[in-house]
């Protein structure tokens, strides 16, 4: 059955590919030709009388034969191309043909038509998955791992020590990403940007609260740089957690108004603000810009 299945299948595939390469242009370019001799024969013909009833000087006529026979002497290019499409037709076939031979031996090497399928397995594709998980996981792990050897030979480095957290945290180890976010704050106190990533770490380890200890990180990073958009992002939810979500909305608006339209955290903060005001019962489209 399945011979019987690819056999149709290379028919139906030297069906499409062939007729366009077997199309027969020769007898129209030959009729073309046949045709266009006619016409300058009669050109030839018409120049002679104009010549004898004096329309026409000598040189008048000599030039215009001279032309009609130009263009004659270009028929035989047609009648050539015409030929040569004629000839072109062995050829398409033995291509079409020989494609069909090919791909038939390469199959009979290659394929295994009695092969049965498998049916699909759910178990095999979770499987398979985690596998890929895993592999993943550990080479995330091993890079984190030869990053901390790396901080060891350069404990100055703020830059590395900040990486080095924010890795920790990802992997889920939110205490350790903590630690080495303070060193790296230690190392670095004047950046506000780190500042502020060190007070969300600590709010993910007391489980999305915005605490204490973070207000008062975020505090520290205002004092740097007024603009910072996490610490007040942060400051808005601790007033929307505190029971002030009017204020905190208006916190937020704020930051949207004055932020870069384009900046990767504009869109989650829209989208937050909007949901917020919701809440409160007003047009998100109006209230938030």
């Amino acid at each position: 059955m399945i011979w019987l299945l690819l056999a149709a299948l290379a028919f139906a595939a030297l069906a499409i590919a062939l007729p366009p390469l077997l199309l027969a242009r020769g007898g129209a370019a030959a009729a073309d030709g046949a045709s266009d001799l006619a016409v300058y024969r009669d050109q030839l013909a018409e120049v002679d009388k104009e010549r004898e009833r004096g329309l026409l000087t000598e040189a008048e006529a000599d030039a215009a034969r001279l032309e009609i026979k130009r263009r004659i002497l270009a028929l035989p290019k047609a009648e050539v191309r015409a030929s040569t499409t004629a000839t072109s037709r062995p050829l398409a076939l033995a291509v079409g043909l020989g494609l069909s031979v090919f791909s038939a031996v390469i199959y009979l090497a290659l394929g295994r038509p009695t092969l049965p399928g498998r049916p699909f397995d759910p178990a095999a594709v979770r499987a398979a998955a985690d596998e890929d998980m895993k592999r993943a996981v550990d080479e995330v792990e091993t890079m984190v791992a030869r990053l901390a050897e790396k901080m060891k030979a350069n404990p100055n480095d703020a830059k590395g020590w900040r990486m080095l957290g924010w890795s920790y945290l990802q992997m889920g180890r939110t205490a350790e990403g903590v630690a080495t976010l303070k060193h790296a704050v230690e190392l670095d106190p004047k950046n506000a940007a780190l500042r502020s990533q060190l007070g969300e770490a600590v709010i993910r380890l007391a489980e999305g609260k915005v605490t204490d200890e973070a207000l008062k990180i975020f505090d520290a990073a205002l004092s740097i740089d007024a603009k910072d958009p996490r610490a007040r992002f942060y400051r808005g939810m601790a007033l929307m957690q505190g029971g002030k979500e009017r204020e905190a909305l208006e916190a937020w608006v704020q930051i949207i108004r004055e932020g870069p339209a384009d900046a990767e955290w504009m869109t989650g903060l829209r989208e937050q603000a909007r949901a917020l005001a919701l809440k409160l019962k007003l047009d998100p489209n109006t209230a938030v810009p």
